[in-house]
């Protein structure tokens, strides 16, 4: 499972992992929870989340749910291998910790020779239109 050999690379780094098992009951999982519900939540605590939802901001109750909790997400590629991912957590670590650092909440996708921003990964399509 990806989640738990990132969660332990991670920890092995020195920082602490919050798992949505951790978060939330195992209870609470089962059932379901939406993005809108967990979002705040990880918000109000300044978590970075990571994710594989390349399509997140495009569905609205999201896109709006994401806008008002001010997280900090950084997407893998949705089929990265789980040493493709344990990778890039580490290439990008220091990019990670300042993006997080400064406060500015944005959606960031991972790759192994940059972090690229919403904005600039919306350019990114565009330019290839």
């Amino acid at each position: 499972m990806h989640g738990r050999s990132l969660r332990r690379c991670i920890t092995d780094l020195g920082y602490q992992v919050h798992s949505p098992a951790s978060v939330f009951t195992r209870e609470r999982l089962e059932q379901g929870v939406r993005d809108e519900d967990w979002l705040p939540v990880i918000g109000e605590k300044g978590w970075v989340v990571f994710g594989r939802d390349q399509y997140i901001l495009k569905r609205d109750l999201e896109l709006q749910a994401f806008l008002k909790a001010k997280v900090h997400m950084f997407l893998f590629p949705g089929d990265a291998a789980r040493d493709h991912i344990i990778e890039l957590v580490r290439l990008n670590l220091a990019r990670i910790c300042a993006l997080a650092s400064a406060r500015q909440p944005n959606v960031y996708w991972l790759r192994r020779d940059s972090v690229t921003n919403y904005e600039e990964r919306l350019a990114e399509i565009r330019r290839r239109r």
